[in-house]
């Protein structure tokens, strides 16, 4: 409806398309496309409290059933964050400055505010995305905006297509 959750708050919520904006970048440079296909990169995240260590090792870009070429492949998977992901394997000089600057060129296109949905989130609102393919981010929190509750709920790709193959298989259907 447009209201902001409260007459002085001023936390928003920003949200890309990372698909599309992938897309963009394949049609812009092709070659920056293929690197970001092709480098691993190491991704960390603490859990935020500073106790756990989650480490995923995969390019910022995962092409669906491909080798990772770029050409007539979709994409599966976008993973890039400004917190992480930061880490690529040793490369040659010419290799990494033009990773790097692909990563950088993803990362403006991203950053662009034609490409950014940005909206205010009200008490009881629920926001739900595929975390593959939506870039998220928020402002910062400002004392005026009051307290804030949020709870993140995550589901197991790789169950979820266990679970399908094996129907599949007892279906015997081939698709």
């Amino acid at each position: 409806d447009g209201e902001a959750p409260c007459d002085d708050c001023q936390v928003m919520n920003y949200m890309v398309d990372a698909y599309y904006i992938a897309e963009l970048l394949r049609k812009e440079d092709p070659e920056a496309f293929k690197l970001l296909c092709e480098v691993e990169v190491r991704f960390e995240n603490n859990g935020g409290d500073g106790g756990s260590a989650l480490v995923h090792v995969a390019p910022h870009f995962e092409l669906e059933g491909g080798d990772g070429s770029g050409s007539g492949h979709t994409l599966r998977a976008v993973r890039f964050s400004a917190k992480s992901g930061q880490y690529a394997p040793p490369l040659g000089v010419e290799k990494m400055t033009a990773f790097y600057r692909a990563r950088r060129r993803f990362s403006e296109l991203a950053h662009d505010p034609k490409y950014v949905m940005s909206l205010q989130l009200k008490p009881g609102d629920l926001l739900i995305f595929d975390n593959q393919r939506l870039l998220h981010a928020r402002s910062g929190i400002a004392p005026t905006d009051g307290e804030r509750w949020v709870q993140g709920a995550h589901f197991d790709r790789d169950g979820l297509w266990l679970n399908y193959e094996r129907w599949r298989r007892r279906a015997g259907t081939t698709q």
